[in-house]
């Protein structure tokens, strides 16, 4: 699946709208994710300005996209082990 249309079915199916995406978009720069890969997981197309053409597979933006949410979750004060197994819960002190 592309990047493009794998956001749109989950715009879709959450409801996303202009608000969203443009704080997407600023927490993804905050966060240091290049921008080309910010505006590709919003649906838009890789332009020349905003990195030169290159197109990304979901693989290739899976670590700005993690790099985002890392980002996301420290600004919320959320403690996110990625490394933990899924599915096994961890002892909270």
């Amino acid at each position: 699946m592309k990047a493009a249309s794998a956001f749109s079915s989950c715009q879709s199916g959450l409801g996303f709208d202009a608000r969203l995406r443009r704080s997407f978009s600023l927490l993804g720069e905050a966060a240091g994710a290049p921008a080309g890969a910010i505006a590709q997981v919003m649906g838009h197309k890789p332009s020349a300005t905003a990195e030169g053409y290159r197109p990304r597979s979901v693989d290739a933006l899976r670590p700005f996209l993690a790099l985002v949410e890392k980002h996301i979750l420290d600004k919320a004060g959320i403690e996110f082990d990625a490394d933990a197994e899924p599915g096994k819960l961890a002892l909270v002190a």
